[in-house]
C-alpha cells in the first residue's frame, strides 16, 4: 500500500500516543470574540491546523469528494426544537491522490484526532476493504470526517469505499459481512440495493453503511427499515420529499440518484460481537431531487422557516465564495436526506461544497 502522504501539521507527525487535541472554542452563540463567525467556521477554525497541505492548497487538484471538486464538504442537520444546526465536515485528505495514498492520509488524520491507533477491530476492517479496493480497482479510497463530540472536542470518522470486489465464485466479498450486520437476509433485490461506502468512529464503537439503490417507492422505505429491526417511517420520508419538491410523491421518489445508511451499535467481542441498527438515514442526490443549487436552497430555506431551524451557519456558508479565484462553481449541494433514529424526531441533513474558510475564521 502506497505510504501516508507528507504533512506539515505538527500533530500528525507525532504519532500514537500524541495527546488529543484541545477542546474546540465555544460554539454557543455570543461566547468568545469569534460570536459573529458561523458554527461552521468556527469548526473549519478548529480543524484547519490538522489539515494536510493538499487539502488547502490553491493549486490541488479537483477533488472526487463533491461535484464542484471542492475537497471539503460541509453537512447541517436540523432537528425541530433543537438549537444550532450540529455542523461536520467530510474531507478529501489528498486531492488526486490514489486510492491507497488518500486511505492512508485519512487514516492519519483519524489518528492525529483521536492521539492513538484505531482499534484492532477496526485495524482488520480497514485492511479487508483496502484488500477489496485493490482487487476492484477503488475509485477514491477513503475520506475522512470531523465533528464536535459531546465532550467539546474533535471526533473522527473514517470513511472507507466498499469496492466491488469478488470471489472466486463471481460473489460480491461484501454480501457476508453486510448480512451479518443487518442479520437478516437481503430485501428488495430487484432495487439493485448495494453497499457503497462504510463509516467507522476510531474506537470501532459505531459503524454506519451506505447502500446505493435504484429509484425506490415510498413503501420499500417501511421494507429496507423492518429488515434492520428498525420502527418503519417511511412515511415521514415521502412528506418531507412532498414538500421540499412541491409535489405529490404516489410512485416512485422522484429521484433517479438516491440511498441509504444505516448505523449499528457494536457490542460483544469475538465471536459473541453483535451489531445492533440504530438508525436509518434516506438521502438523494440534492441537483437529482431538487434541481439546481438556486431550487435546493430555496426549498430548505422554506422548510427551515416553517419548521423554526437555525439556518444562520448555512446562509452563512452560502454567501461565502463558492470558488476559488472567483470562477463559478458547479453544484455546490451534495446530499438532502432525513434521520430516523428509532421513535425520537427526525433530523433534516443537507450537505454543501466548502472550498476554504472565510477570513474571520482563519483569524478570528
Amino acid at each position: 500500500m502506497s505510504p501516508p502522504i507528507p504533512s506539515g501539521s505538527a500533530r500528525l507527525q507525532q504519532g500514537p500516543g500524541a495527546a488529543p487535541p484541545a477542546p474546540l472554542p465555544s460554539l454557543q452563540a455570543g461566547a468568545g470574540p469569534a460570536a459573529a463567525v458561523s458554527l461552521l467556521d468556527r469548526l473549519l477554525a478548529a480543524i484547519r491546523p490538522l489539515l494536510p497541505p493538499a487539502v488547502l492548497a490553491p493549486d490541488r487538484l479537483p477533488s472526487d469528494l463533491t461535484p464542484s471538486g471542492a475537497p471539503m464538504e460541509a453537512a447541517f442537520v436540523w432537528a425541530d426544537g433543537e438549537p444550532g444546526c450540529d455542523p461536520r465536515v467530510s474531507l478529501d485528505p489528498a486531492p488526486g491522490a490514489l486510492p491507497g495514498t488518500r486511505l492512508e492520509a485519512a487514516l492519519s488524520l483519524c489518528r492525529a484526532v483521536a492521539g492513538a491507533e484505531p482499534s484492532p477491530e477496526v485495524s482488520r476492517l480497514v485492511a479487508r476493504l483496502s484488500c477489496w479496493q485493490r482487487q476492484a480497482g477503488g475509485r477514491y479510497g477513503a475520506w475522512a470526517g470531523l465533528r464536535q463530540s459531546a465532550s467539546g472536542r474533535l471526533a473522527a470518522k473514517l470513511y472507507l469505499e466498499v469496492a466491488p470486489a469478488v470471489d472466486a465464485a463471481g460473489r460480491p466479498r461484501w454480501v457476508g459481512f453486510e448480512q451479518r450486520l443487518a442479520g437478516a437476509p437481503p430485501v428488495l433485490t430487484g432495487r439493485n440495493v448495494r453497499p457503497t461506502m462504510l463509516g467507522v468512529t476510531p474506537d470501532g464503537g459505531v459503524l454506519e453503511l451506505y447502500y446505493r439503490t435504484d429509484p425506490l417507492f415510498p413503501g420499500d422505505l417501511d421494507t429496507l427499515m423492518r429488515r434492520f429491526g428498525l420502527v418503519p417511517r417511511g412515511r415521514e420520508i415521502r412528506r418531507l420529499v412532498e414538500r421540499l419538491t412541491g409535489r405529490s410523491v404516489r410512485f416512485e421518489i422522484p429521484s433517479s440518484d438516491v440511498g441509504f445508511s444505516v448505523a449499528f451499535q457494536i457490542v460483544g467481542e469475538g465471536r459473541a460481537q453483535r451489531a445492533h441498527a440504530l438508525a436509518f438515514t434516506f438521502y438523494s442526490n440534492a441537483a437529482a431531487l431538487l434541481g439546481p443549487d438556486a431550487r435546493v436552497t430555496e426549498a430548505l430555506l422554506a422548510e427551515g422557516a416553517v419548521r423554526g431551524w437555525d439556518m444562520a451557519a448555512y446562509r452563512h456558508a452560502l454567501s461565502g465564495s463558492g470558488a476559488p479565484h472567483g470562477e463559478a462553481p458547479l453544484q455546490r449541494h451534495g446530499l438532502v436526506g432525513l434521520v430516523l433514529a428509532g421513535k425520537a424526531s427526525a433530523r433534516v441533513t443537507a450537505t454543501l461544497a466548502a472550498f476554504g474558510q472565510s477570513r474571520e475564521a482563519c483569524h478570528g
